[in-house]
């Protein structure tokens, strides 16, 4: 009877511990610095994908301990200004080839929820999102919840990311 009853209390320990442990060790995972491999959109409908930011976009993540991070995206066909007096028509480009956003964040499982705190975007600053977070050794992949893509069709990113720190 005794080794039942510790039987039952170590399974019930050990069921009860698992998804704390997996939440708290995805927690530990993210913090870094992480370098922009590949940006993928994809339409949550059809499954068409693109990559509006070419197939080589650059771009870095950081997260900190504190619950801090941010991120900034560059496409791959990103042009310098002609000279230091900046165009409007320049500035649109620029504008249409980035995107960036700071924010606090929180692990819950395996989701990484977001509330955007200043962004390239105003309409992102204020917005919570909880996007699903995956690290598999030197690499980040994290898949956004739905969101309406610049044609306003739902869609989804996948971003993945290598870390450097």
């Amino acid at each position: 009877m005794k080794r039942a009853l510790t039987s039952a209390v170590a399974l019930f320990s050990t069921l009860t511990l698992i998804q704390p442990a997996a939440a708290q060790d995805l927690a530990s995972s993210v913090i870094g610095a992480w370098k922009l491999t590949s940006f993928e959109r994809k339409e949550v409908a059809s499954g068409k994908t693109e990559r509006p930011f070419g197939e080589k976009p650059t771009g870095q993540f950081i997260f900190t301990k504190g619950g801090h991070s941010s991120w900034f995206i560059i496409a791959e066909s990103r042009k310098a200004p002609a000279n230091p007096q900046i165009t409007d028509a320049e500035r649109v480009d620029l504008f249409k080839t980035m995107a960036a956003c700071s924010q606090t964040y929180k692990v819950e499982g395996n989701k990484v929820r977001e509330t955007c705190t200043a962004s390239w975007n105003q309409l992102w600053t204020g917005l919570e999102r909880a996007n699903t977070v995956e690290v598999k050794g030197n690499s980040l992949t994290v898949t956004t919840s739905p969101f309406k893509n610049p044609q306003g069709i739902d869609s989804i990113a996948i971003v993945t990311w290598e870390r450097v720190e």
